[in-house]
């Protein structure tokens, strides 16, 4: 075979830089095993691009997570994508010689951070001097009105020449980073305070951008709040905090909290499992963020901070009361009671043990359970717990009463079929332990055990509960 022409080596080597580095190690695997020299050339432009986009990374390793919306919706500054790829290419030329040293490069310092540095000082440059160059539109954006946009700072050329700028100070930062997510001591919390001053000196606004460049390597984003209330000596307090650059990082935790509190109050309670785990994972992380405020600083009641955070509390407690009532009505539609006729006027309730086994009634009920049990652990943030209490002392109190008095009726020979009245037992068993009342549970697990043994003593073949 011939070897590729110039204009087919071109076009290869503008799908190999444009295709994704996920889809470029597919690539690589699907283009190894074709034969011909065709395809081996193909071969080596994917390995100089894979070898490549790792000095890239290597290079820009501080500022990388930058370039990649947050997982968790948080208002953050982000760049767009396409920019990271044009921009390597802008600031590599000239500098290909030294490339190599990137290689494997270690998390020590040594030859190759002083080319890594020399790479984002240039590229800067090129975002000051030539914006148009990497960038498809350097006009900054138009303002938005809403909060969790207006939070995050707006995502220009000039924005990401002052982040380049403190790729230096970031690269020896990166690594501290865990400590003062942590518990850091004082000679750690001065570097921190160190760091910040250092970043100021370069730009007015280099703490805050240099926060926003720790921020992106942060996965749980209330835990940003330890860094941002250890900047500064008096950081942890409102009034300081509040009207500094950090303030920020607040308002966009407490304007996700608000979007997340929003979603949760359209939420309805309902059979839908992945619903439901949706709101609770969104409860859970309202209530990690408001845990974490309340750790870290000190509101005040009338505050606008304090008001958001207060409603915020409010609005999430109204709806899990709601969901625990649910859950009851639920579990008292699964395995209901109906009056039996004692003699003459007089009845009493007992368990209906004609009631479907399986079903909607039975799948709703077990879904709304698993949803206030997955709140076990953010009650008191939101203080619901002592209701969660209240009603898993209830639950356990009508669950075990019906599935022993089913029981008792097993037992004295009141039912013709017992198989239903079994899985209707083993439903019980089944709720006990979502609510988290293991003893209740294993009691009736055991009760029913031995039901099911009399009963085939006896010649019955019930099925399983």
């Amino acid at each position: 075979m011939t070897a590729l022409s110039a204009a087919h080596r071109a076009a290869l080597e503008a799908v190999v830089q444009a295709c994704p580095d996920d889809g470029l190690a597919q690539l690589e695997a699907a283009v190894g095993g074709l034969p011909g020299d065709k395809a081996g050339e193909l071969a080596i432009l994917i390995q100089a691009e894979i070898r490549d986009r790792a000095r890239r990374d290597q290079a820009f390793a501080p500022l990388i997570p930058l370039f990649r919306p947050r997982a968790d919706q948080v208002a953050a500054l982000t760049f767009p994508r396409p920019v990271l790829a044009r921009l390597w290419r802008e600031a590599k030329i000239g500098d290909e010689p030294y490339l190599s040293l990137l290689d494997g490069a270690g998390p020590s310092h040594g030859d190759w951070t002083l080319v890594a540095d020399r790479l984002c000082a240039r590229a800067a440059a090129v975002l000051r001097d030539r914006p148009g160059d990497v960038w498809a539109d350097p006009s900054p954006p138009a303002p938005v009105s809403n909060l969790s946009l207006a939070a995050a700072p707006a995502p220009t050329p000039a924005e990401l020449a002052g982040c380049f700028d403190l790729a230096p100070l970031a690269r020896t930062a990166t690594p501290r980073l865990p400590a003062w997510l942590d518990r850091p001591d004082d000679e750690q919390a001065a570097g921190l305070r160190l760091l910040i001053q250092d970043c100021l000196a370069v730009s007015p606004e280099g703490g805050r951008r240099m926060v926003d460049i720790l921020f992106a390597h942060v996965a749980d984003a209330e835990r940003m709040l330890r860094v941002v209330t250890r900047t500064n000596r008096l950081a942890d307090k409102e009034a300081m905090l509040s009207h500094s650059d950090m303030g920020v990082f607040v308002e966009r935790l407490l304007a996700s909290v608000t979007t997340r509190v929003a979603r949760i109050a359209a939420a309805r309670p309902g059979p839908d499992e992945a619903a439901m785990a949706e709101v609770v994972q969104e409860v859970a992380w309202c209530a990690g963020v408001l845990g974490e405020i309340d750790l870290c600083l000190q509101l005040r009641p009338d505050s606008p901070w304090g008001r958001a955070a207060r409603m915020a509390r409010i609005q999430v407690a109204g709806q899990m009361s709601g969901l625990m009532k649910s859950a009851s009505a639920a579990v008292h539609a699964a395995l209901p009671m109906k009056r039996q006729r004692l003699s003459g006027r007089m009845t009493r309730l007992s368990p209906w043990l004609d009631a479907p086994a399986t079903g909607e009634a039975v799948e709703a009920a077990a879904g709304l359970l698993n949803a206030v049990g997955g709140l076990r652990g953010v009650a008191v943030v939101f203080g619901c717990e002592a209701d969660r209490m209240a009603l898993k002392t209830e639950l356990t109190d009508y669950l075990s009463i019906w599935a022993n008095e089913a029981l008792d009726h097993l037992a004295d020979g009141q039912v013709a079929q017992p198989e239903g009245p079994l899985r209707l037992v083993g439903v019980a068993a089944r709720f006990l332990t979502l609510i988290d009342a293991l003893e209740a549970a294993r009691a009736v697990r055991r009760r029913a055990a031995a039901a099911e043994a009399l009963l085939a003593t006896q010649g019955a073949s019930p099925a399983a509960a």
